[in-house]
């Protein structure tokens, strides 16, 4: 089982929608764009909140059209968690997993979410405009 995705149930709770309502209106717009074989019901969009789970295309990016229109911002499915998984394998040494494990209890995260969290932030430490 995957985490929970909280950016996108972030998002849902700022459009103001619940699971039905979502998939409401993914279906209208996939049947408005001519997708027929999509069939999403609130138990799905459940399932990609609670379960992390990661909808199929079409899906991710009727969401995000339907999420950019209704909170008039870019949406994209990377910022939702439902696009596409990049893996990295990371190898620590014994010591370097417990400190990171320690850390992330002491913050209430998962081990995961938070080594996540420290490497995009390395990122945009490096990427950053210098001046």
């Amino acid at each position: 089982m995957r985490a929970p995705n909280y950016p996108l149930a972030c998002a849902l709770a700022e459009a103001g929608w619940n699971n039905s309502e979502t998939a409401r209106r993914i279906n209208t717009l996939a049947k408005q764009r001519g997708h027929c074989g999509v069939a999403v019901d609130r138990s799905r969009v459940s399932r990609w909140i609670r379960h992390g789970e990661k909808p199929r295309a079409p899906v991710p990016e009727l969401l995000t059209d339907l999420l950019t229109r209704q909170l008039r911002r870019p949406i994209t499915p990377d910022h939702l968690g439902i696009g596409p998984s990049r893996n990295v394998l990371i190898v620590l040494e014994p010591r370097e997993h417990h400190a990171l494990a320690t850390n992330a209890a002491a913050v209430n995260m998962p081990v995961e979410h938070y080594a996540q969290a420290l490497l995009r932030l390395a990122l945009t430490n490096t990427t950053a405009p210098r001046s």
